[in-house]
């Protein structure tokens, strides 16, 4: 007896793409997921801080997911910091922590919260920049630890906000404006765009909460394409 079973769905057209450099020469690669011509993107950046990784275990999953819904093309960032990433510090070689280092409301910091010397002194912050101003991204979701929720990120689609903290199990909490904040920038600069942090729990995730997260940017993906 013949039984009919229907195709597989494809894997999602995937191209790789180097938008910068760190101040020691690694290449900072983005991935590309869907088809290019998607007229909305999402931007996930796994890590920014070298010392809060635990979100390279959702981009690499995102990476072998199924395809983004139509219209719509899934932008994959490993690290923008893969020198802090390398050596396990917050900030990249230079010593600054590069979500301090964005151009809007930047002010001169030290220690840890280091800002640089100026506003997008660094190459790895102003590679992010550069990508986000070619490719606008709808949504930029950035993962950070260890405060295991969130960020209600003021100037942000609260809808998009809901949407992935009911998906992931989170609680959805308001922090406060960061001086030099990827987030912030965005959000500023780029109206009709929505920049927000999640705070992933302190350690690694469990391979159930790596599939919770990869869901939650599912659902902001169908959200975004029905808008």
């Amino acid at each position: 007896m013949l039984v009919d079973h229907a195709p597989a769905p494809m894997p999602a057209p995937r191209v790789a793409e180097v938008v910068g450099r760190s101040v020691r020469g690694r290449a900072i690669r983005m991935v590309r997921l869907g088809a290019r011509d998607a007229p909305e993107r999402i931007l996930v950046v796994g890590c920014i801080h070298g010392t809060e990784r635990a979100g390279l275990a959702l981009t690499r999953a995102l990476r072998r997911a199924l395809a983004p819904p139509p219209g719509v093309q899934l932008l994959v960032v490993d690290a923008i910091n893969p020198d802090g990433c390398a050596r396990g510090t917050r900030g990249n070689a230079h010593g600054v922590d590069l979500n301090r280092n964005f151009p809007w409301g930047w002010r001169a910091q030290t220690g840890i919260y280091a800002s640089g010397p100026r506003a997008a002194s660094e190459p790895e912050t102003r590679a992010a920049t550069a990508t986000i101003l070619r490719e606008r991204p709808r949504v930029t979701i950035w993962f950070h630890q260890h405060l295991d929720l969130v960020d209600d990120t003021r100037g942000s689609d609260p809808a998009v906000i809901r949407r992935y903290a009911a998906v992931a199990r989170m609680r959805a909490r308001r922090l406060g404006s960061l001086p030099g904040a990827a987030t912030r920038w965005q959000n500023h600069g780029l109206a009709g765009t929505s920049s927000f942090v999640v705070e992933l729990p302190a350690g690694t995730l469990s391979p159930r909460a790596v599939k919770r997260h990869v869901q939650a940017i599912a659902a902001v993906a169908r959200l975004v394409s029905l808008r």
